[in-house]
């Protein structure tokens, strides 16, 4: 059990270094048009809301954890059911907060069109692996700059 949710620990937070490293990608902030100093202070809006983010999903998957762990038990004690749940709501709205904070933030720094865009970069570069998976070995070979 244990080792289960140590793998389930580590995969969240590769998930999630995955998913900063668009927030960090100079090419995608440069195609924007953002000066040094707008493209430190996204970087910085990402880390503050990054932390809490994760921590907050890390805390909701022990929480769940404990919560199936409790459920299996043959007396169910269902004020600890409650609590758990009360705990998990708590960190989702945290967490959903942060993101909220987060969105707002760049936005008010970039302006409706340019955080549009960043968001829309940002959604082709993570849709990005699926479509290359689905496309014949042909398509690859042309979109990499091969053979017509």
């Amino acid at each position: 059990m244990n080792r289960l949710m140590l793998l389930c620990v580590l995969m969240l937070v590769a998930a999630g270094a995955a998913y900063s490293q668009d927030w960090d990608n100079p090419e995608l902030l440069e195609r924007l048009g953002l000066e040094e100093a707008q493209m430190d202070k996204i970087r910085g809006i990402f880390e503050e809301t990054e932390k809490l983010i994760r921590e907050a999903r890390l805390e909701i998957d022990i929480l769940r954890a404990q919560l199936k762990k409790l459920l299996f038990q043959e007396q169910v004690n269902m004020r600890e059911v409650e609590r758990l749940l009360r705990q998990s709501l708590d960190w989702e709205l945290k967490e959903r907060m942060a993101q909220i904070r987060r969105q707002v933030e760049l936005r008010e720094l970039l302006g409706d069109g340019r955080y549009a865009r960043l968001i829309e970069a940002m959604e082709r570069r993570r849709r990005a692996p699926e479509e290359q998976e689905r496309r014949t070995p042909e398509e690859r070979e042309r979109a990499e700059g091969g053979r017509p």
